[in-house]
């Protein structure tokens, strides 16, 4: 992949500065709400896959939908359109929940869930492309998960946390992180944190962000520093605040 050429000129306010006005997506929905199942379960899926309508128009945009389409139908290594992974998406779920035909009389017909949808949204010459999963398929409870991926519009290049705000800042964002978590859960250490089913030897940036206008929301999954019943954690910093370390 190309070497993105934008570059950040100020933490501060964020801006950033292509070395030349990049073509911004247009989105249109390819839309999916189906029944698969055989004699051992029935599962709903239902995806909103929010595609790149004019990718023909920028190598950066084409760059963006294939890794979205890779992302958004859980593929590894796919060539080909969104159509055709959905279709691959459902054979692959299928092979997945389908139990060999010696075991379909001794067990419950499981009944189960997919849904899957995205959006996306411009800030300056950044792509944030928001992937929304909520699931059911056995077990105690179902599964939400929110996943951000952040693309430069000039180059089509996925940024990491550490490439977007710079290596050097990790460590402060890290404790600036942290500090937020003790204000938002009226903790004022790791073990009051720990009482309140968070996992603090797990709290470090994550490169599940998305860039908003003000700053930066980092998001953090059910089990990823803390219990379920936790449910997802947002911690938002804003533009001073990112100046500041």
């Amino acid at each position: 992949m190309k070497k993105t050429c934008i570059f950040l000129t100020t933490l501060t306010a964020l801006t950033l500065t292509a070395c030349h006005r990049p073509v911004k997506p247009h989105f249109e929905f390819s839309t999916l709400d189906t029944l698969i199942g055989d004699a051992t379960y029935d599962c709903r899926v239902e995806y909103r896959f929010a595609a790149i309508a004019n990718t023909a128009k920028s190598d950066a945009l084409r760059t963006i939908e294939e890794r979205n389409i890779i992302y958004f139908f859980e593929l590894e290594e796919f060539d080909g359109t969104a159509a055709e992974a959905m279709a691959e998406s459902l054979r692959q779920l299928d092979e997945e929940l389908r139990l060999p035909t010696t075991a379909a009389p001794s067990v419950a017909r499981m009944e189960c869930e997919v849904s899957v949808e995205s959006e996306g949204t411009v800030v300056d010459t950044l792509l944030n492309y928001a992937i929304y999963r909520s699931s059911y398929l056995g077990g105690a409870h179902g599964m939400y998960t929110t996943a951000y991926h952040t693309y430069s519009l000039t180059t089509g290049y996925e940024y990491s946390a550490a490439e977007l705000f710079g290596q050097e800042r990790m460590e402060p964002l890290t404790a600036l992180i942290r500090k937020k978590l003790y204000e938002k859960y009226e903790a004022t250490n790791d073990n009051e944190l720990s009482a309140r089913g968070f996992f603090p030897e797990y709290i470090a940036v994550t490169d599940n962000f998305k860039v908003t206008r003000e700053g930066v929301v980092f998001l953090y999954n059910p089990y990823e520093i803390a219990c379920y019943a936790t449910g997802d954690i947002e911690v938002a910093i804003s533009h001073e605040e990112l100046a500041a370390l």
